[in-house]
């Protein structure tokens, strides 16, 4: 039986892929990149992570610590809305469900807006990148969690919504993962690994899937 769920936050509780988009077009500028046409084109370069992005742009150490630090400070200026029904479902699962919230985005972004929309109390447990130079991984934050919380690993669930998602969670021992169709975009082809138990077209849908768990 599923006790604990651990949430990504963007492309799962927020839908920030476009606000990412605006700080990009600046962090592109100051780094005189040329920056992609469209949202879509975006989305292509971009990948699966920041880390990929800057791969594809040939970028040296240097020009990437500079775009982490122009990201963190952009972020923030920014106002992701929350998907529709995220907020009703998250209230509901924290009444029989101990909840965390895992996140490669910066720490002061995620409470941020969370605390902006209520929703920061329903979580027991909020992990997420500090600054923009320490080396951050989710798999980490997983096991550490999963150790932390005295729970086995068949009683946690993660909730993503891109590959990425279900490779960090993997790693972490994690057999238990739900990515949500909703997001940011995932890619079955590429996850042969993958026990695809539900589709989640929109947040409410969540609560049925958890289901599918127990």
């Amino acid at each position: 039986m599923i006790k604990l769920i651990i949430f990504d936050y963007d492309g799962v509780i927020v839908d920030s892929f476009a606000n990412v988009y605006d700080v990009y077009k600046i962090i592109f500028k100051k780094l005189n990149k040329e920056c992609p046409k469209s949202l879509e084109e975006f989305r292509q370069i971009y990948g699966t992570s920041s880390s990929e992005c800057y791969g594809h742009l040939n970028l040296s150490e240097q020009e990437r610590t500079k775009g982490n630090e122009i990201f963190k400070e952009e972020i923030l200026k920014k106002e992701p809305p929350l998907f529709q029904g995220i907020a009703e479902v998250i209230q509901q699962l924290n009444k029989n469900l101990r909840l965390a919230l895992i996140s490669s985005n910066y720490e002061g972004e995620v409470k941020q807006k969370l605390e902006k929309k209520n929703l920061i109390d329903f979580f027991d447990i909020i992990v997420a990148r500090t600054n923009s130079k320490e080396r951050f991984t989710k798999t980490d934050a997983i096991k550490k969690e999963i150790e932390n919380s005295g729970l086995n690993q068949e009683e946690i669930l993660l909730i993503g919504d891109r590959n990425l998602d279900f490779i960090e969670g993997s790693r972490a021992g994690l057999k238990n993962i739900l990515l949500v169709d909703y997001g940011w975009g995932y890619h079955l082809e590429e996850m042969p690994g993958y026990e695809q138990k539900a589709i989640v077209k929109s947040p409410i849908e969540i609560i049925e899937a958890i289901k599918k768990f127990d």
